[in-house]
């Protein structure tokens, strides 16, 4: 990773080298705590292994990236997202002596919770993937993902154009 960190700071100033991701442990089923604590020791290596590398901290900060899960519970979600732009300002100011505003940044994809959605009922999946997009927008996220009502239904492969229907046939849609 510290390779494309690397050479992106000095040939594409522009590109973003890496989203660094807490969703998936959400997902496993982390807390909001726990989702920024593992995100941030994870960020935290990366920078340090940049550093290491005789990167300067201002020439590559700037352009890391979080991706994060937006839950069910809408003041806590908001509380976690506004937070973690405190906590990560503070890491890189006082931790790494960053200088330049813009490494202060949290910058993050958000993307609703799909652990939280149901097959049973799947309607409701409105209701609670709009109270965790509300969640993301009003914690701030630049992007963000919303799953669909029916995600829950059926998340098995499926054929993509050009292959047969008689293959999509051929799969099993029940164990045995």
């Amino acid at each position: 990773m510290v390779d494309t960190i690397a050479y992106t700071a000095q040939h594409m100033p522009r590109f973003h080298p890496i989203s660094i991701s807490g969703y998936h442990i959400r997902e496993a089923g982390a807390t909001a705590i726990q989702e920024l604590a593992f995100t941030f020791a994870d960020a935290i290596a990366y920078v340090e292994a940049a550093l290491a590398r005789g990167l300067a901290v201002d020439e590559f900060a700037p352009r890391l990236s979080f991706f994060f899960n937006a839950h069910n519970d809408l003041l806590e979600e908001v509380a976690k997202f506004r937070a973690a732009r405190r906590i990560w300002a503070r890491i890189m100011a006082e931790r790494f002596g960053a200088r330049d505003p813009r490494s202060l940044r949290l910058r993050f994809h958000a993307q609703t919770a799909g652990s939280t959605l149901t097959s049973q009922q799947y309607e409701n999946n409105v209701v609670r993937v709009t109270v965790q997009a509300l969640a993301a927008v009003l914690g701030g996220c630049q992007s963000l993902h919303t799953n669909s009502r029916d995600e829950a239904l059926d998340c098995r492969p499926r054929p993509r154009c050009g292959l047969p229907c008689a293959r999509s046939r051929s799969w099993p849609t029940s164990p045995g």
